[in-house]
């Protein structure tokens, strides 16, 4: 019923619906696409497609739509709007997508039991959040430049930084999944901690990492000028890869060291 729900919700809202349909596949299928990579993170046991599926949806028909709901007020708001890129969006952001995670946790009791299930959820709601959220960059990219604009936003959006909203809230997951092991004390400062990595990893990716592949991207010959009518092959090929590993490969070195060590333990047997 859970899943139904949502996938009615992001029916009804008319994300989908209003989007033309080339574009909302190119919304959806690099996201799960993504989401079949992640599940083979936990092998070593079936998830129950259930909870699973409404992660996903979750994430993409009540993450993604509250979040903008709210950043939309925050830049509205005199003394807050400033921040809203820096520190309020990925805080809010982050919220809204760990949300799932309650979800999922107060309807399916004990799904999620060590960091490798919390880092699963935690993906799957991540890349449901930017499944949706891709929609309007995908229908702007195609309005301001066409065919190519929508594939240089797909190769982008959704093959480079895919899998940036799932790396930040499996963070969140990761944390979640070892509070349940945890003495009772001590449950809360675990997920601080993970929540509080998940923010700061989001927030300097769009302080830095954003603007610095924007300006890249842009490729003005001189500060101030207009950018080049469209980006060089070597920025969109190369230094815009090298930047998200940059960034971003950190965090998922670490959760891949956290999924295989969990795979290892005697728990996982």
């Amino acid at each position: 019923m859970v899943v139904v729900a949502l996938l009615g919700t992001l029916v009804l809202s008319g994300r989908l619906v209003a989007t033309p349909p080339l574009i909302a596949i190119a919304a959806l299928l690099p996201s799960i696409g993504w989401a079949g990579l992640v599940l083979l993170l936990d092998r070593r046991m079936r998830e129950p497609w259930a909870p699973l599926g409404a992660a996903f949806l979750w994430g993409a028909a009540a993450a993604a739509p509250l979040a903008s709901e709210v950043n939309d007020a925050l830049l509205a708001t005199n003394g807050l709007n400033a921040l809203v890129p820096t520190l309020l969006g990925p805080a809010v952001e982050e919220v809204a997508k760990a949300s799932a995670l309650l979800v999922v946790l107060a309807v399916w009791h004990g799904v999620i039991d060590d960091p490798l299930d919390g880092m699963v959820y935690g993906a799957l709601a991540g890349l449901g959040f930017a499944a949706t959220e891709n929609l309007g960059y995908y229908v702007l990219a195609a309005l301001q430049d066409g065919p190519p604009g929508l594939m240089r936003a797909l190769w982008l959006r959704g093959f480079l930084q895919g899998l940036n909203h799932a790396a930040f809230t499996a963070a969140v997951g990761a944390a979640v999944g070892w509070a349940h092991g945890a003495r009772l004390g001590t449950r809360a400062a675990v997920v601080s901690v993970g929540f509080a990595l998940a923010v700061l990893v989001h927030a300097m990716w769009n302080t830095v990492a954003a603007a610095a592949i924007t300006q890249v991207l842009c490729g003005a010959p001189a500060p101030g000028a207009p950018c080049t009518p469209a980006p060089a092959p070597l920025a969109l090929l190369v230094t815009v890869p090298v930047l998200v590993a940059t960034f971003v490969g950190p965090l998922g070195l670490l959760l891949f060291a956290i999924a295989a060590r969990a795979r290892r333990s005697p728990s996982a047997s």
